[in-house]
């Protein structure tokens, strides 16, 4: 690696990559992050987003106190009650939730899609640079990787990071192996399929770019924030001397598949069960719930899944 300290490039101006940069830049690691639209503003649509004690502590790890703090008053109070319902609207499963704090530790925190950016954009002008599409990488001097995007522009760094989301450009040129599968159940939505290890290097991945799920669970932007701070960790490691990078960056991959296909399975499982095609599925589901609305001991264990 160059004799300058670490560069880290980002592909991907998404939850997980702004995070790691957050983190990085309070590390005092040179970080640049590259994003395709041309401003934050470009696409804020998208659901609410439910930030799991997982992702509170990633984001918690990475973010300066002041911007946290910042997050958890643009956030909502945590849900006192999760339903389920039939087609006709009727009751199947009702499960009351423990009364929760947004500043307890443990709490969820319900924040939109675009508070969320906003936050996580704050501080970093200087490290996003927007209107750029990334279109491949190679090897460079001195064991450095060179990044090209699509206005015939390109940059070089020490690190290069896949955080481009589910449809990753980056994942397709490293990993053409991996992939990923359509028409679920009833929703056609894709789900990637685990990957046998593969040989680090200087270019990794998180979050979407690697082990994209179905919405099920909504556990998809916390596993990105587990990686980001997980990746983070890996990073300054490297870069202060403390270990290896390139065997640093191995242990993240390693933990990081692991986990990460753990919840692209929990996810699927849950989407096969809510939304079965068949009669007989879909009939014992809705027994399934109405036994446990029925039984506390049951929805109790439900609710610790």
């Amino acid at each position: 690696m160059r004799g300058t300290g670490l560069k880290v490039c980002i592909i991907g101006a998404g939850t997980g990559g702004l995070c790691l940069a957050q983190g990085l830049k309070q590390d005092r690691i040179e970080v640049e992050v590259y994003e395709r639209d041309h401003s934050p503003s470009d696409r804020l649509q998208g659901y609410r987003l439910s930030i799991s004690a997982t992702g509170r502590r990633a984001l918690q790890a990475c973010l300066p106190e002041a911007l946290f703090e910042k997050l958890i008053a643009n956030c909502a109070n945590p849900s006192e009650s999760v339903a389920f319902l039939d087609h006709h609207l009727n009751r199947l499963l009702v499960i009351d939730l423990p009364h929760g704090d947004r500043k307890d530790a443990d709490s969820e925190l319900p924040v939109s899609r675009r508070a969320l950016r906003q936050i996580l954009v704050e501080g970093l002008d200087g490290v996003i640079r927007y209107g750029k599409k990334f279109v491949s990488f190679e090897d460079a001097p001195r064991g450095a990787v060179m990044v090209r995007f699509e206005d015939g522009s390109s940059t070089t760094g020490d690190v290069l990071i896949g955080a481009d989301g589910a449809g990753s450009h980056l994942r397709a040129e490293l990993l053409p192996q991996a992939r990923r599968v359509k028409t679920v159940t009833a929703f056609a939505v894709r789900t990637s399929v685990p990957i046998r290890p593969w040989a680090t290097r200087n270019v990794t991945l998180l979050g979407d770019a690697l082990h994209n799920m179905t919405p099920f669970r909504g556990i998809g932007a916390n596993t990105a924030l587990r990686d980001a701070a997980a990746l983070r960790g890996a990073l300054v490691a490297g870069a202060r001397g403390r270990a290896d990078l390139i065997q640093a960056l191995a242990a993240y991959e390693r933990d990081m598949v692991k986990y990460g296909f753990a919840a692209v399975q929990t996810s699927l499982k849950d989407m096969e069960r809510f939304h079965a095609d068949g009669l007989l599925a879909r009939t014992a589901t809705k027994s399934f719930f109405r036994a446990i609305d029925r039984v506390p001991p049951l929805k109790a264990a439900f609710l610790r899944r």
